[in-house]
């Protein structure tokens, strides 16, 4: 600690400048409130996705999609999951 408090008297921070952890704000978390809307599937929005990002959103739903096939069956297969 003696070669920190020379380089403090040095770079002139005394003894009036210590320094103090700073505290982490808190947040309050309201349980009522869904933090993740849910998107509404639609084909237009599905055929905006990766082949990839469709088997995600297939795997969220319960389906385990194949990207051998076309984007379009893809498509029409997360669709189907999603109205059961």
């Amino acid at each position: 600690m003696g070669l920190f408090k020379w380089l403090a008297n040095l770079f002139g921070a005394g003894e009036a400048n210590e320094v103090v952890p700073a505290k982490a704000p808190t947040k309050k978390v309201d349980a009522t409130i869904d933090p993740k809307p849910v998107a509404k599937l639609t084909k237009a929005s599905l055929t905006k996705l990766t082949k990839a990002d469709l088997e995600l959103k297939g795997r969220e739903l319960g389906v385990e999609l194949d990207k051998r096939k076309k984007k379009d069956v893809l498509v029409a297969e997360v669709l189907k999951a999603s109205k059961k």
